[in-house]
């Protein structure tokens, strides 16, 4: 079992030591690499997002759960508006309190309806597929968080808000295999949350009030636990986003320190992300993005934006 450090002092002071030094006791400052600032999508003075939870992208769109106004907005890749999907209700094609979102190789949109115990799926222009019910193998209904699709395999994973677990099913509904809990050992979770699909088919789960991501097998093996409970350089204290880049760096957002922190593939901190040799900041970061062309895409909740960002300028194999 991973023992969790003891947390004492102000979050202001402890911000300031992340910020100066890594660890507390060296000189040296703490590893950032800089991002160039592309757009925003919405912001505090626009109307086009309230609270926006999540993001995916694919080849041509940028698509955001809009989870204040319980609906998903798709843009262009440029941040220009396409189309609304769904509104707040329970028929088919309407959420409650949608918070995840995925997008397969034929523009296929998934979303974790949390509310509404389900994930829906819609095609390219927004038309209602079908809505696949969450529940556990007792049939007791599960909030969905997020939802991920693993097209090779046929499968989507889900994780569960008030049952603790990964879950994973087959395109037909069927609930094929689950995984974890409530609890703290490895394996287990409190409260998991975005998810990210990584290249050799690997699943990365942010494991919020346990402070870490861990990472599957897609047979549910856990191969490898990323980040720790803390706020130095390589520590979590509420993970909410993770994503991959096409070197195999995982990212990973913290809502309360309000940072974007990168990780090799084996989990061992690299660099935070900043601008101008500091960390930048992003306000209450949730769901992240990583596209082809290495942008980088944040939902940022308390500023009501997606902040789009360009990281191609990595060192690579760094």
């Amino acid at each position: 079992m991973r023992k969790l450090k003891v947390f004492s002092g102000t979050s202001s002071v402890l911000l300031a030591l992340l910020c100066l030094s890594y660890p507390i006791h060296a000189t040296e400052p703490v590893p950032v690499h800089s991002i160039r600032h592309l757009f925003d999508i919405g912001g505090p003075q626009s109307d086009k997002l309230s609270l926006p939870s999540d993001v995916a992208v694919d080849n041509n769109r940028i698509y955001v759960v809009d989870g204040g106004n319980h609906r998903v907005q798709v843009y262009n890749k440029d941040g220009d508006f396409k189309l609304s999907i769904g509104k707040e209700g329970i028929e088919k094609g309407e959420f409650r309190g949608p918070v995840g979102i995925d997008v397969d190789k034929k523009g296929r949109i998934y979303v974790a309806d949390r509310g509404n115990h389900r994930v829906q799926i819609f095609d390219p222009d927004g038309k209602f597929l079908t809505a696949i019910t969450i529940a556990d193998k007792k049939r007791a209904l599960i909030r969905p968080i997020d939802v991920v699709v693993d097209e090779q395999k046929q499968i989507f994973y889900v994780t569960g808000n008030n049952n603790h677990k990964l879950m994973k099913f087959n395109f037909a509904g069927y609930l094929l295999e689950e995984w974890g809990g409530n609890g703290v050992e490895e394996g287990y979770f409190r409260y998991p949350a975005t998810m990210a699909l990584l290249e050799d088919r690997r699943i990365a789960v942010v494991d919020v009030l346990n402070t870490r991501v861990q990472i599957f097998t897609p047979r549910g093996k856990v191969l490898l636990q990323v980040g720790e409970w803390g706020v130095l350089p390589g520590q979590l204290f509420r993970p909410k986003g993770v994503a991959t880049d096409k070197q195999g760096r995982i990212y990973i957002s913290d809502s309360y320190m309000n940072l974007v922190q990168v990780y090799s593939d084996g989990g061992r901190f690299q660099f935070v992300l900043g601008q101008n040799d500091k960390p930048a900041k992003f306000e209450t970061a949730a769901g992240i993005a990583i596209d082809k062309d290495m942008k980088l895409y944040v939902a940022e909740m308390r500023q009501h934006k997606v902040s789009v960002y360009s990281i191609s300028d990595y060192p690579v194999g760094k």
